[in-house]
């Protein structure tokens, strides 16, 4: 598996920002929601587009474990910008929660609480990996939080949190800007990773 080089990535990382702004501003109100459904669509295209961009750092770990050193630049790249997505998806969440539930944080809430638990971890996985900087022990600890997180997120229950607001929805418009929002933050993560690790390979080889 090798990731092409001569790839526009400045030039796609700015178009898939645009395309998310875009989706979300253009998204129509809801019918009970109003427009505070484009900040919760904000909050869960970052979040879910961090749980996909955590699989596609493991699925990178595991390329780069079984005998392809290109990758590991990738991997820790990746697993950097899917923390800082999951990371963006929790503070915007606030604003919907203060609007409908009266608090920016609900600790009572348990989807809330596997939030911070992954914030948490994922904060001490990335400092223990720049810690021990060997490339294994990181391919290792990113295959292991991908499990980990993918665990919480299929296990943690609901109390006033949606299970599907999108899928709840009587519109039949909705999930397509949805659907547009996630595609551009999971392309977005994926396109400022590439211009990362160009930019690191550049600075490298003007050594």
């Amino acid at each position: 598996m090798t990731i092409p080089s001569k790839i526009p990535f400045r030039v796609l990382t700015l178009f898939f920002a645009a395309s998310w702004v875009l989706s979300l501003l253009l998204t129509p109100p809801e019918r009970s929601l109003g427009a505070l459904i484009r900040w919760i669509f904000a909050h869960g295209t970052l979040t879910q587009a961090a749980v996909y961009l955590f699989l596609a750092a493991a699925l990178m770990a595991a390329g780069y474990l079984l005998g392809n050193p290109r990758l590991y630049a990738w991997m820790t790249t990746v697993a950097v910008i899917a923390f800082i997505w999951w990371a963006a998806g929790f503070v915007i969440s606030m604003v919907p929660a203060r609007i409908a539930w009266g608090v920016f944080v609900d600790l009572n809430e348990p989807r809330t609480q596997m939030t911070l638990r992954v914030l948490a971890v994922g904060a001490i996985f990335l400092a223990v990996a720049w810690w021990v900087n060997q490339p294994k022990f990181t391919a290792i600890a990113i295959l292991l939080f991908a499990f980990i997180l993918l665990f919480l997120v299929r296990t943690t229950g609901l109390i006033r949190h949606p299970a599907n607001p999108v899928g709840e929805s009587s519109s039949q418009v909705l999930p397509l800007f949805y659907l547009a929002a996630l595609v551009s933050a999971v392309l977005g993560g994926l396109a400022v990773s590439g211009w990362w690790v160009e930019h690191a390979r550049q600075d490298k080889e003007g050594r």
